[in-house]
């Protein structure tokens, strides 16, 4: 929701290491485990999985969702080919994969979710000129999620059970996405 110069009082920011014990506490929260409950807890695993990703050295991208320059949530990107299992599962060819949370719960429901999609998109674009669109799959049931994506312009491609060995993705999984805008010639 844009302020009344017309500007989202949302950014992002790369993820940085001072960013782990926050994220750590937002993944602990009931409304985030309902969604990412297969995300480690300890401090040894977040620095396991996301220090790679804050160093720049694991080609996911993780990036820090601010609302007035207070850290509310994240939000990352990733290109479907650098993981293959995940690019067959999903098979929207050319695509890269986006995730978010919003790990502060007086930040939820607040418009929030669509501001930072919003935000990543014309960078994810950006990272990958190879991509055709960027896809989302929160679950079905997941409908804060969906809406959020419905609001920053995604469009549901369908709904199935996907092939994934990750716990977070049990059940139907809503498939989302926006195509890369073409530019007029």
């Amino acid at each position: 929701m844009p302020d009344r110069t017309g500007r989202s009082p949302v950014t992002i920011r790369p993820l940085s290491r001072d960013d782990f014990p926050l994220l750590q506490r937002w993944l602990a929260m009931p409304h985030v485990q309902a969604w990412w409950g297969s995300e480690p807890a300890a401090a040894s695993d977040i620095e396991r999985k996301y220090g790679p990703r804050a160093d720049g050295t694991d080609p996911t991208r993780v990036f820090v969702i601010e609302l007035a320059d207070q850290p509310i949530g994240i939000i990352q990107c990733y290109r479907h080919e650098d993981h293959a299992d995940w690019d067959r599962a999903v098979g929207i060819p050319a695509a890269a994969g986006i995730d978010y949370l919003i790990g502060e719960p007086a930040q939820c429901g607040r418009g929030f979710g669509p501001a930072a999609i919003t935000c990543l998109v014309p960078r994810v674009f950006g990272l990958y000129p190879e991509i055709a669109a960027i896809v989302a799959v929160p679950q079905a049931d997941n409908h804060a999620s969906r809406r959020a994506l419905e609001k920053a312009g995604f469009s549901l491609v369908g709904e199935r059970k996907l092939d994934s060995d990750d716990p977070s993705d049990a059940g139907p999984s809503a498939l989302y996405a926006l195509t890369r805008p073409q530019v007029a010639r």
